[in-house]
C-alpha cells in the first residue's frame, strides 16, 4: 500500500498511519455518479419542508457520533480535540438552521415584470461534485453539502487524500439520518477521477475549496465542461488594531484569528497591522498572551495548538520564512 494506490491517512502527531483507503476504479466512480443521479430524480421531487425534518435528523445523527468524529479529526489532521468537538456541534447546528430557515429562503418570490405578475422559482441543478480540503473536515463539507441539498441537489464529494476516515463517518451520519442512498456520495479518487467527474454530463457543478494552483485546475476543467463553478481559495487576511481599540479583547480576538486550528485556517490573520499609538501596548500583551497557550498532545482537552496536519506542510515553512 502506497500513496499511489491509496490515499493514506497519516497522525500528524506521532507518524503511525491512521487509515489506508485504496483510490477507486473508474467503474466505481461511475457507479457513484449513476447512484447521485438516479437519486437526485427523487430527491428534486420531495418537498423542501421534507427534506428539512432530514436535516434535523442530521444534527442528532452528528450528536450522536460527535465524539467518533471528533476523534478521526484529531487523529487525522492534529487539530486539538476540543476545536474539533466544538466543530462537529457547529456542524449539528448549521443543519438545525438551515431546517428552520431554509424552507423560506426557498420558497417562490413573487415578483412584477412588464406585462404583469410572475415569480422566481428556485430550482435544483443536480448532483454537485465537492472536492474539499482538510483543515475543517467536517465543517468544510458539511456547510456546503446541507443548503446544497436541502435546494434539492445531491452531492459527490471527494474529500482530501488524508482525511478520508473523517469522509466516510460524515457518509454514515447521513445514512443514519435517514438520508437514501445516493443522496451523499463519497468518492476517493486520484486528480484523473476528479477530472472524469467534472467532464461527465451528470455532474451538474463543480465546487472546490482548496489552494489557488487546484482552483486554476479545477476551475479551468470546470470551464471547460460549461459547468457552474464556485472556488475558494485562502487569503492573506490582515487584523486591523486602532488606537481607540480595547486592546484585551483586541488580543482575545487577535489569538483565536492567529492560532485556532494551528494557524490553518483560509481566513486566519495573516497580518496584524498596529496603529503606531498601541503598537508597544499590543504586542506586549500579545506576546504574553500567546505564550500562555499549550501547545502539545492535540489528544488533551488542555492543549490549543497541535501539530501540523502534514509533515510536507510542516517542512515548507523555514523555506516560507
Amino acid at each position: 500500500m502506497n500513496a499511489t494506490t491509496h490515499a493514506l491517512s497519516i497522525n500528524p502527531a506521532n507518524g503511525e498511519t491512521v487509515g489506508s483507503y485504496p483510490y477507486e476504479t473508474a467503474q466505481q466512480l461511475d457507479a457513484a455518479l449513476d447512484r447521485s443521479t438516479l437519486a437526485f430524480r427523487a430527491w428534486r421531487r420531495q418537498p423542501v419542508s421534507q427534506r428539512a425534518e432530514l436535516l434535523l435528523s442530521l444534527a442528532s445523527a452528528l450528536r450522536e457520533q460527535a465524539e467518533d468524529m471528533a476523534q478521526m479529526i484529531t487523529l487525522e489532521m492534529g487539530k486539538p480535540i476540543a476545536q474539533a468537538r466544538a466543530e462537529i456541534e457547529k456542524c449539528a447546528q448549521l443543519s438545525e438552521w438551515y431546517a428552520a430557515h431554509g424552507p423560506a429562503m426557498l420558497a417562490p418570490e413573487p415578483t412584477l415584470v412588464d406585462n404583469g405578475s410572475a415569480q422566481i422559482e428556485y430550482r435544483p441543478l443536480g448532483p454537485i461534485f465537492a472536492v474539499m480540503p482538510w483543515n475543517f473536515p467536517v465543517w468544510q463539507v458539511l456547510r456546503g453539502a446541507v443548503p446544497t441539498m436541502l435546494a434539492g441537489n445531491t452531492y459527490v464529494l471527494k474529500h482530501a487524500p488524508n482525511v478520508m476516515g473523517s469522509a466516510y463517518l460524515i457518509q454514515l451520519a447521513f445514512q443514519k439520518a435517514g438520508f437514501a442512498d445516493g443522496l451523499f456520495e463519497v468518492v476517493n479518487v486520484t486528480n484523473d477521477g476528479v477530472s472524469k467527474a467534472i467532464a461527465d454530463p451528470r455532474i451538474a457543478a463543480v465546487t472546490l475549496t482548496g489552494s489557488v494552483r487546484a482552483g486554476i485546475a479545477i476551475g479551468s476543467q470546470a470551464g471547460a465542461a460549461l459547468k457552474k463553478c464556485v472556488l475558494e481559495l485562502g487569503g492573506s487576511d490582515p487584523f486591523i488594531v486602532l488606537n481607540d481599540a480595547d486592546l484585551d479583547a483586541a488580543v482575545q480576538a487577535a489569538l483565536i484569528g492567529r492560532f485556532q486550528n494551528s494557524g490553518q485556517v483560509c481566513a486566519a490573520a495573516k497580518r496584524l497591522i498596529i496603529q503606531e499609538g498601541v503598537v508597544e501596548a499590543f504586542t506586549a500583551k500579545f506576546l504574553e498572551a500567546s505564550r500562555a497557550l499549550v501547545m502539545g498532545d492535540p489528544t488533551s482537552a488542555t492543549t490549543y495548538i497541535g501539530p501540523l496536519a502534514r509533515f510536507d506542510l510542516r517542512d515548507e515553512l523555514p523555506g516560507q520564512v
